[in-house]
């Protein structure tokens, strides 16, 4: 199964599918490259330090100019008009350089192509491939990519009887993982699985007794927890054994030649013509034109995703894009920040902030199912007004949103902060505040979202003690905000806003703690 020179490593994806492959680089944390072909499809998934950071591959479908034309986004007019289209990297940086789109959204643009590609392959049902820690992507290409959604996805969408032949033994073991994911929403049953897991490792024969579950119910919930990076796995006939493991960690590697993608070819593209028929004009296009206001007034005022989008709630998936990108191109926020003023500047961005979620929802078919459920009586009253050819006002629909969505969107913004991510982080937590003002931990952090940067010194501050205001009883928002002040050097009233919290909850120990680490106390 090895290459002569024993760190090349190939297998076939009947035996190790995609998925699993993925799960095993990742928790190795290796480096390199994971070529796979199935008939006459070929990818290239590249991997840092365990994570997939690229991907490409040799279907039409997946060039950035098919994807950019399906939805709309661009004409074919703009597409000759530049010499290298069909390279993905050329064309990224002609419609930057030209303005069509700004570079936070072209790089939205690749995020989505990756995940394409990867959604794509992890489906493929045979094939094979073959593992490289020498071929590895240029160091300056590197894109976050949420891969343990794709991979919850494709596990819950497995019927049972295929789940059953991805074990060995009923004495294959699991262990759970003392830091899991966290983007990561678990179903009721798999939550609670989960939680008969101990430290220690069990097999899947103690699990199902624990569980209480049926023998496909248990294999599958256990399936879904692995993959998503809940669990370790032992006792499993695993792609990368330790030996091969061992070998390629230990290995240190040089490039001698960092050359950018794609490494693999796709076909050359059929000529694209321009367009024979005459240029509409803007009234032609736009009776009644979408300008700045209207289309901010729009979104604030939008009860629902497909308000945000202004499309009908039964879209097609080109139909949900197409009207994606047509917002992303005009009001996109990177297009204003020179022309507008700081509080039209937020506006802007946390509209953007409002599509791009809604976008992301609505474009997967689990997740806008998901979706549709929880606003299945909203949606029955659209479909009605649609019948009788009336497009409903957002101010037919209660004005006030959601706690869920407020939440699903402070979560999004929690993780981006998390990992230091605060440029992206900002929109989503500021939108979590406006949608709940109510809910302190929201206002706790915005403001360190905000305390990065010392322009927004005091608005950070007011955000924290609006925490505090609303959740008195919360002393995390008061250590919070001590840290704020020792952030800037504040060291008295960082003091003082200890003993305050050390009044109130006097065996505090992470308050009694850093007042300890105070200095010149």
């Amino acid at each position: 199964m090895t290459s002569p020179n024993n760190l090349e490593i190939t297998g076939n994806l009947m035996l190790h599918p995609l998925p699993e492959l993925l799960v095993e680089i990742m928790q190795a944390r290796l480096d390199g490259s994971l070529r796979l072909a199935h008939q006459n499809n070929k990818t290239i998934v590249y991997v840092k330090a365990g994570e997939v950071v690229f991907a490409v591959s040799n279907q039409r479908r997946h060039r950035i100019f098919e994807m950019l034309l399906e939805a709309a986004a661009v004409t074919k007019q703009q597409l000759v008009e530049i010499p290298e289209f069909t390279n993905d990297f050329a064309l990224a940086k002609a419609l930057q350089e030209k303005e069509i789109f700004p570079a936070s959204l072209i790089k939205t643009i690749f995020t989505q192509q990756i995940e394409a590609i990867l959604r794509d392959a992890i489906g493929w049902p045979e094939g094979v491939w073959t593992f490289s820690p020498l071929a590895r992507i240029k160091d300056d290409i590197h894109f976050k990519i949420d891969l343990p959604s794709l991979l919850v996805d494709y596990a819950r969408s497995l019927q049972k009887e295929v789940v059953i032949r991805r074990f060995k033994s009923f004495r294959e073991a699991f262990g759970r993982k003392s830091t899991p994911p966290a983007q990561i929403n678990l179903l009721p049953q798999e939550a609670f699985l989960l939680s008969r897991f101990e430290s220690n490792f069990q097999t899947i024969e103690e699990i199902k007794t624990l569980s209480g579950l049926s023998d496909l119910d248990t294999l599958q919930k256990i399936y879904v927890l692995w993959l998503a990076g809940f669990l370790f796995r032992q006792n499993w006939d695993a792609a990368f054994d330790e030996r091969r493991l061992t070998a390629l960690v230990s290995a240190k590697f040089e490039l001698k030649k960092q050359a950018p993608p794609p490494v693999v070819k796709a076909p050359e593209p059929a000529p694209v013509a321009p367009e024979t028929k005459p240029e509409a004009t803007p009234e032609e296009e736009n009776p009644e034109e979408l300008t700045l206001e209207k289309y901010l007034k729009q979104v604030e005022a939008a009860e629902t995703h497909y308000q945000l989008l202004d499309i009908p709630h039964k879209a097609t998936t080109a139909e949900i894009k197409q009207a994606y990108f047509g917002l992303a191109k005009r009001f996109h926020p990177d297009l204003f920040h020179k022309q507008v003023d700081a509080k039209m500047q937020s506006r802007i961005q946390n509209a953007f902030s409002e599509i791009a979620h809604a976008y992301e929802t609505l474009r997967h078919k689990e997740s806008r199912e998901t979706y549709d459920f929880k606003l299945r009586k909203i949606l029955q009253e659209l479909e009605k007004l649609e019948k009788l050819g009336i497009k409903p006002e957002p101010a037919a629909f209660d004005t006030q949103k959601t706690l869920t969505e407020a939440s699903e969107i402070f979560d999004h913004g929690f993780n981006l902060l998390m990992e230091e991510d605060f440029e992206q982080a900002l929109p989503f937590l500021a939108r979590a505040v406006h949608l709940a003002p109510d809910v302190g931990r929201y206002h706790a952090y915005y403001g360190k979202v905000l305390s990065v940067d010392k322009n927004q010194r005091f608005k950070a501050e007011a955000e924290l003690q609006t925490a505090i205001k609303l959740e008195t009883d919360n002393p995390a928002h008061r250590i919070m905000l001590a840290e704020f002040f020792l952030q800037y050097n504040l060291v008295k009233r960082a003091e003082g806003e200890l003993n305050r919290l050390l009044a109130i909850f006097p065996d505090n120990k992470e308050a009694k703690a850093l007042l300890d680490s105070l200095p010149n106390k």
